[in-house]
């Protein structure tokens, strides 16, 4: 067992005053920095088309990411950020709506899967002029990794297949365009509901494989795969024979299958979890859903596996009626939870992260 550190964090004011915050923060947390900034500026033709995509369909990255090298102290072509790296994630998640919940709300949880050095391990509150304020992790300071706005409308991320990156064993890019945690915070501060979402990840260029799970109060949902380019949506607005969607780290569009039909085996068992269980129960309530995540893989979602990049670092169970999440650092079978609604602070800036590596099995990588 060893204990690792996980954050809150509020960012307010314009997009250059929260890029200054996240700045400050970074060099507080000197481990933040090795994250956040390059060894080396970026070659000025790909920095200079960085730039152009993020104005175009993130407004106000731009900004933030040169406050934050002003507060660091380097010039914002070292920033990280733009160098588009990757990294690679294992994650559950479902979206549960109201024809399936036991209150007639909508639910959606999420698992999230890494290694403790590759994550910020930081949920963040974002209240920028301009933009829907939100709250969810952080990906690479700037980036999320899933989140819900003051709307309700929340969005998850998985991996589908094999992630685009630069770092060895990735999937080189098929395409120019975003990375997922781009993705997700745009939708958050740009969209009000499901349907807005879709319209707007499909004028999105997507360089990242993803699933991305998205859900509004009303009840609507939609699961979008993206592959190399290509882009597949099924939505539904709760009222259909399956009044859930679930996603893991594999496709589940025909589509998307004939490009990748290969899957891990460990995406399999969990996706097959969570199906069964919205399957076989009439209505599902908020402990059935914590429990998923406090059971152990192969019997439920929590993977202990650090060592091989595959351990639990957050789990989330997002109310998208009363805007509350209840949220848990690392596996919930070593740690707390703690429940706020979307806005407010979390009573700590830090909290102490037991971790502990378990070995997966044999079988945990196998291709099936």
């Amino acid at each position: 067992m060893k204990e690792i550190t996980g954050y809150f964090t509020q960012l307010k004011g314009t997009s250059e005053e929260a890029g200054r915050q996240q700045g400050v923060f970074a060099v507080e947390q000197s481990a933040f920095m090795r994250m956040a900034v390059l060894p080396e500026r970026l070659p000025e033709p790909r920095l200079r088309e960085t730039i152009k995509l993020l104005d175009q369909y993130c407004p106000g990255i731009n900004d933030e990411i040169h406050g934050a090298a002003e507060a660091i102290g380097v010039e914002p072509g070292r920033m990280a950020y733009y160098a588009g790296t990757d990294i690679q994630a294992g994650c559950s998640h479902c979206a549960v709506l109201p024809g399936k919940s036991a209150d007639g709300r909508t639910y959606v949880l999420r698992n999230y899967d890494l290694s403790p050095e590759l994550t910020d391990m930081r949920l963040c509150y974002t209240d920028i002029q301009g933009l829907y304020r939100h709250t969810g992790f952080s990906a690479s300071l700037f980036g999320r990794t899933e989140g819900m706005n003051e709307h309700g409308l929340c969005v998850t991320f998985s991996a589908c297949g094999q992630p685009v990156g630069e770092v060895q064993g990735m999937r080189p890019a098929k395409v120019r365009g975003l990375q997922f945690w781009a993705v997700v915070r745009t939708v958050l501060e740009q969209c009000r509901s499901t349907a807005e979402a879709v319209d707007a990840i499909r004028d999105m260029p997507i360089a990242s494989n993803m699933n991305l799970i998205i859900a509004d109060p009303s009840g609507a949902a939609a699961l979008i795969e993206t592959f190399d380019g290509k882009l597949a949506v099924h939505d539904t607005d709760g009222s259909s024979s399956q009044p859930y969607v679930t996603a893991t780290n594999h496709p589940l569009f025909a589509e998307v299958e004939r490009l990748e039909p290969r899957k891990l085996n460990h995406s399999v068992i969990r996706h097959r979890l969570l199906n069964d269980m919205l399957e076989k129960q009439d209505s599902v309530g908020k402990q059935d859903l914590k429990a998923m995540v406090e059971t152990e893989y192969p019997h439920g979602l929590t993977v202990h596996n650090y060592r091989q990049w595959f351990g639990t670092l957050h789990s989330v169970l997002f109310d998208l009626e009363e805007r509350s999440l209840d949220v848990c650092f690392g596996s919930p079978l070593m740690n707390p939870w703690y429940t706020l609604r979307m806005g407010e602070q979390l009573p700590f800036t830090k909290v102490n992260v037991q971790v502990e590596h378990r070995e997966a099995g044999p079988d945990f990588w196998k291709l099936v």
